[in-house]
């Protein structure tokens, strides 16, 4: 009997977690996000039970059985919500100690009624349930690894040094010049995307004739995609007590994608947009920086453009603004949008073409070799959306196939652009690897801004798989040489940018021979790349991902076929004692039965 109870409890514990799965999309696709955690708590827990309510009315329970299930699942966090409300117990409590409760009252209520619960369920389904338990067990071991997975690698995408606030590095010298535009790069405390800064940064410092400042409300480190850390070199005040100074103003804001900075941040950040856009400046986002634009309401009732894959969060957020796609930036008079990632460069060009003159802009887009700069008016590109092929982003973040811990090594004088091509390509977009910022101190990149590493070469050398080094200059004085790779074990330095090219191509290509084709596809496509003129060559498909998918769903179906066996010897060995109950379902035993009481009622009548 008691494998027949716990056999019991696996089916309703299968039918809650794949209830789930399927329930909440459709739930988010009919009901707004919820912020409330009480709000989200109740509807969790109604989720599950809706779940294991349906499968119960499957399996012929009676509705008081469903109703006592139910009342197990959704009274725990009932119950708890009390002590939330009255601000003695945390959200976190609150959903710990509601799922444990709930594992509780769910047996004790099967207890309560283990006539119904033990009964024998029709023969004739006995084997599509455990067929069923099969697949859907080998997709839950598959999607849990999946999960976990994914949780972890965007964790990790923006995760800041734990001793971020207290590394005091300088930042470049400010010296200011009144006589030239000043542009400030907005950073965030929670991170901020490196390409959609330092590829605009380079754009526009590379000319000479500007002053560039990378500023933040507070001075700490600023972590940047794939674990690279910046200095910033001024603060939202500093920028400030600097320009009164010089009597001079901001004359142009970037904006890149920023991860969710905190209240307090973000109400300085809108703040100082707001100061910054009444004084005149230019304001451009890049990619999702429209969001952060967006919510300080300076793009209310205006048009603007953003990173594809965003635009239906963009439009659900800020239903106030004119969302469009299918060209690199909106100019909108003190307002410049751009499309995703790589477009900040045309928006960074388009600010160069209205400061200062359209050659300084065509002489910027050559000098980091951008062939696809359209003087004077925004390039149309492609409307893009999601296609089945782009399921390999899904396969890479789940089950990364390849070497996935990757070491890049910093030096002094790098070209921004060839920085942030090691750092974001890797990890945000094809999702294949970590990216760790190696070392042995702090470095200025080729306009001055200031980087620190998290580790060195030796101390990170044995859990490494690749040692990449960015920058052309890099390459060819090769700074890496036979003592170096003897340092780190023999594992060998490559060098990503051993050409005079746009800095993304030999990255592209290295991702496409070192991975696959489909991954080097979609990087360039979220990264908004055009590829016509970089040729790859490589295995079609990250084929080791889907293998590790395959194994993971044969352990899955293999160990619920094993505990399947176990339950049956459990009941075997019981002797198979059949309980009775009010609706038996054995179809073959109630007819033995009858078969019997007719026999002893003839007897009975001297027939």
């Amino acid at each position: 009997m008691a494998g027949r109870f716990v056999g019991r409890f696996l089916e309703l514990m299968i039918a809650m977690f794949f209830g789930m799965l399927l329930l909440d999309p459709v739930w988010a696709a009919l009901l707004p996000p919820v912020a409330r955690l009480d709000v989200s708590a109740l509807i969790m827990a109604v989720q599950m039970a809706l779940a294991v309510a349906v499968w119960m009315g499957v399996r012929r329970y009676s509705l008081l059985a469903i109703a006592e299930m139910a009342l197990a699942m959704i009274g725990p966090f009932l119950v708890l919500l009390v002590p939330f409300w009255l601000g003695a117990m945390s959200g976190a409590t609150v959903m710990m100690a509601g799922h444990m409760l709930m594992l509780v009252c769910m047996p004790l209520a099967m207890a309560r009624r283990r006539t119904e619960y033990l009964r024998s369920r029709p023969s004739g389904r006995r084997r599509w349930l455990v067929r069923t338990a099969v697949v859907l067990v080998a997709l839950l071991v598959a999607g849990g690894v999946s999960a976990v997975n994914t949780v972890s690698v965007f964790a990790d995408l923006y995760k800041a040094r734990p001793d971020a606030g207290k590394i005091k590095v300088a930042a470049k010298t400010a010296n200011h010049d009144r006589n030239k535009p000043t542009i400030a790069f907005l950073g965030s405390d929670n991170g901020t995307n490196v390409a959609d800064l330092l590829a605009p940064y380079e754009i526009l410092a590379g000319t000479g004739r500007m002053n560039t400042y990378v500023v933040s409300a507070g001075a700490r480190l600023l972590p940047m995609t794939g674990g690279l850390d910046i200095v910033p070199d001024l603060t939202f005040d500093e920028l400030a007590q600097l320009m009164s100074r010089q009597r001079d103003s901001v004359d142009a804001v970037v904006i890149p994608a920023l991860q969710k900075p905190e209240p307090a941040e973000r109400t300085s950040t809108n703040a100082w947009l707001q100061r910054q856009s009444t004084a005149g400046a230019l304001m451009l986002s890049v990619c999702t920086g429209a969001d952060t634009l967006a919510a300080s309401g300076l793009l209310d009732g205006r048009p603007a453009t953003s990173h594809w894959w965003r635009m239906s969060r963009l439009r659900d957020d800020h239903p106030a603004v004119q969302w469009s796609n299918g060209q690199r930036y909106v100019d909108d008079g003190n307002v410049i949008t751009t499309a995703g990632v790589l477009s900040g460069i045309d928006g960074a060009l388009r600010i160069i073409e209205r400061l200062i003159d359209s050659e300084t802009a065509r002489e910027a887009a050559e000098r980091i070799h951008w062939r696809h700069y359209s003087p004077g008016t925004a390039a149309q590109i492609p409307a893009l959306a999601l296609e089945p092929a782009d399921a390999v982003v899904a396969l890479n973040t789940s089950y990364r196939p390849g070497p996935t811990t990757i070491g890049v090594q910093l030096t002094d004088g790098i070209g921004e652009v060839e920085l942030a091509s090691a750092f974001v390509s890797y990890t945000e977009h094809a999702m294949v690897g970590d990216t760790v910022a190696l070392g042995d101190g702090p470095i200025r990149s080729r306009h001055g801004l200031t980087f620190v590493p998290r580790s060195t070469v030796t101390a990170a050398a044995g859990d490494l798989e690749r040692l990449l080094v960015p920058g052309l200059d890099a390459a060819r004085r090769q700074v890496m040489g036979a003592a170096q790779t003897t340092i780190t074990g023999g594992l060998q330095p490559e060098y990503l940018h051993p050409d005079e090219e746009f800095a993304f191509n030999p990255v592209i290509r290295d991702i496409a021979r070192t991975y696959d084709l489909q991954t080097a596809r979609w990087t360039a496509k979220t990264l908004e790349f055009p590829l016509a003129d970089v040729k790859l060559t490589g295995s079609d498909w990250p084929w080791e991902a889907v293998l590790t998918l395959i194994r993971l769903m044969l352990i899955g179906a293999l160990g619920t076929l094993a505990v399947t066996a176990v339950i049956r010897w459990m009941i075997q060995r019981s002797g198979n004692r059949r309980v009775p109950g009010p609706t038996d379902g054995d179809d073959a035993s109630h007819r033995a039965a009858t078969a019997d009481t007719d026999s002893v009622t003839r007897v009975a009548a001297g027939r």
